[in-house]
């Protein structure tokens, strides 16, 4: 039923967009994900694991992935959407390969009100004032609606969303959600939003968020998040936090400058509760606390780019996750290019390094992603 199913929505779309009025096929080798801690987005191709906390039959791993993203993007005055096959596989190791097919088709019958469908709307409704400007990229937290059947209303700056959803990548232990969403942008001044998560259960998140907007290549925005079921993109899983991003682009030295700050108010956190074939059943709130005392979880991100010249831009971004008051801390570091390729689309690739304080560098990566155009009709 399900192949059915991706069939028709594939038949449906790729008919639509013989009419369409913008389409574009673009590949991208190494890049089967939209990872947040991922600038390049791009997959990483080698592995090698020094230490493993959690599993020291890992120390001395290398693993090979090969992976790639097939997406068409297409739109009409009335009728937009996206379809994306992604492959991914690690079987240079013995592994088994994994495909997964996502996308959405939106109709609007008059330019004030959209009606969406799909199993993933990607950041097409997300709160801008939820940006992180050194990661490039959207928490799942920020967005509106994420999958299933949504409404959506724009009107003067005003924009309304009402979404049913049923699992998404990052919760898949209900079988429907509804969400709601808002925001209200003032061209050029400033942008407020909302996003209201799984509001008809016991799962209940919650994020608030604002953005300076008027001054030319600044970014500005901050927010609270009140978190039930988010294991993935917040410091350690916190329960409330602050969460703030800046960046700065300056134009004549060619050169950006940009981070990302989020804080737990407490040092409550969520955990996922998984059964025995480690699918999530259910989410407990923890404490962290050691000895009797208390600590809070910290993440900070930042991220400098220089424009070298026309075709390559150079990058340095670090992640630091800690425990304030604790011993206890991991960094990332992650140096990479972009490299433009004239009539052959745009390279991105670096090194990823992942240090803890117990055992120095406990792992490094490869990231690789080759991203090209087969299709560009406007």
């Amino acid at each position: 039923m399900k192949k059915r199913v991706l069939a028709a929505a594939a038949g449906l779309s790729l008919c639509t967009s013989v009419f369409a009025q913008s389409i574009t096929l673009t590949n991208t080798f190494g890049g089967n994900n939209d990872s947040i801690d991922a600038p390049t987005g791009g997959s990483d191709f080698i592995t090698f694991t020094q230490h493993d906390e959690k599993d020291d039959s890992n120390y001395g791993n290398t693993v090979t992935t090969v992976s790639d993203r097939l997406q068409l993007d297409f739109s009409t005055a009335n009728l937009d959407g996206r379809i994306r096959t992604e492959f991914r596989t690690s079987t240079l190791n013995g592994q088994k390969a994994d495909v997964r097919f996502r996308g959405y088709l939106r109709y609007r019958p008059v330019e004030q009100i959209g009606f969406v469908a799909g199993n993933d709307f990607f950041t097409k409704y997300t709160v801008a004032a939820s940006y992180f400007a050194a990661s490039d990229d959207y928490a799942s937290y920020g967005k509106m609606a994420e999958n299933g059947i949504a409404v959506v209303g724009d009107i003067a700056g005003l924009r309304l969303a009402a979404n049913i959803s049923g699992n998404s990548l990052y919760d898949d232990n209900e079988e429907f959600k509804l969400n709601f969403g808002a925001q209200y942008r003032i061209k050029d001044v400033a942008s407020f939003g909302a996003t209201l998560k799984s509001v008809t259960n016991g799962n209940f998140s919650t994020g608030i968020f604002a953005a300076l907007e008027s001054v030319e290549n600044l970014t500005l925005n901050a927010g609270f998040v009140y978190n039930s079921t988010e294991t993935s993109f917040l410091p350690d899983a916190s329960k409330y936090v602050l969460r703030a991003s800046a960046g700065y682009k300056i134009k004549d030295a060619k050169l950006g400058l940009f981070a990302d700050f989020a804080t737990g108010l407490n040092n409550e956190y969520i955990a996922a509760e998984k059964d025995a074939d480690k699918n999530i059943t259910g989410y407990e709130t923890l404490e962290h606390k050691k000895d009797g005392d208390d600590y809070v979880p910290l993440q900070v991100r930042g991220r400098v780019s220089f424009d070298a010249t026309d075709t390559l831009s150079l990058n340095a971004f670090v992640k630091v996750n800690t425990l304030v008051g604790a011993d206890e801390s991991k960094t990332e570091v992650y140096p990479y290019v972009n490299i433009k390729l004239p009539k052959f689309g745009t390279l991105n690739a670096g090194l990823k390094m992942k240090f803890n304080d117990n055992d120095g560098l406990a792992e490094f990566s490869i990231p690789l992603a080759w991203k090209y155009k087969l299709i560009d009709k406007k």
